[in-house]
């Protein structure tokens, strides 16, 4: 469970003092897949960055599954996050000098993380085993967004957090990518926080939140 308490978030512009959220309290059951909605410059990846702690900078208490993890050095923060949340990035963030099979193995490997597949298992689940060898730069945006998937499953993490994995793709490719992040969640029943412009993708959720007026509301 991710637990968020009266949670305070502001930025420093000059003199002028720009409050994100200002009160924010949440509750995200173990095993939810929720979407995220708002308006462009409603924070919504700020947000992901203060569940991943990336983002450290803020009032109140974050819990993940009751550890409250805000007293952590920066490298047991590090250690606690590769462990427990993993990310799909809107920019898919791949190596492009690497290959297919580096790219989602690299992290894993790394850092002697527990596996939910074999490299060559999850490459077969997203359909890329023929891509396996390619590098990632010859890849198209569909297959870029579905190497990026399979690294973010290939490892057990009681988190999923992903940023818009379907705003560069068209219709073909969109449903592609929610129907394996579908299948995968239920494999894998991790939690799944996505942020999305596309009600499509939001209805596919089990439950829906709107960033509004520096809060985030159920609707």
């Amino acid at each position: 469970m991710i637990k968020i308490e009266k949670l305070k978030k502001y930025f420093q512009v000059g003199s002028e003092k720009i409050e994100i959220f200002t009160n924010l309290s949440l509750e995200i059951k173990t095993w939810d897949f929720i979407a995220i909605i708002g308006p462009s410059g409603s924070w919504k990846s700020t947000f992901l960055n203060l569940l991943s702690w990336i983002d450290r900078d803020f009032d109140g208490k974050l819990e993940i599954d009751n550890q409250d993890i805000s007293d952590l050095k920066d490298d047991e923060i590090t250690k606690f996050r590769g462990k427990n949340i993993s990310y799909i990035f809107q920019n898919f963030k791949l190596v492009e000098n690497l290959t297919v099979w580096e790219n989602v193995d690299l992290i894993v490997e790394l850092n002697n993380l527990e596996r939910n597949f074999s490299t060559d298992e999850i490459l077969k689940i997203v359909g890329l085993s023929s891509k396996k060898d390619v590098y990632a730069f010859h890849l198209s945006w569909g297959e870029s967004q579905r190497v990026a998937i399979a690294r973010a499953f290939v490892w057990k993490t009681k988190i999923l957090l992903a940023d818009e994995p379907t705003g560069a793709l068209d219709s073909k490719n969109k449903k592609i990518i929610m129907d394996l992040i579908l299948e995968l969640h239920k494999k894998i029943k991790n939690t799944i926080i996505t942020i999305t412009h596309d009600d499509e993708v939001a209805k596919l959720a089990q439950e829906i939140y709107k960033v509004w007026d520096g809060d985030i509301i159920k609707i």
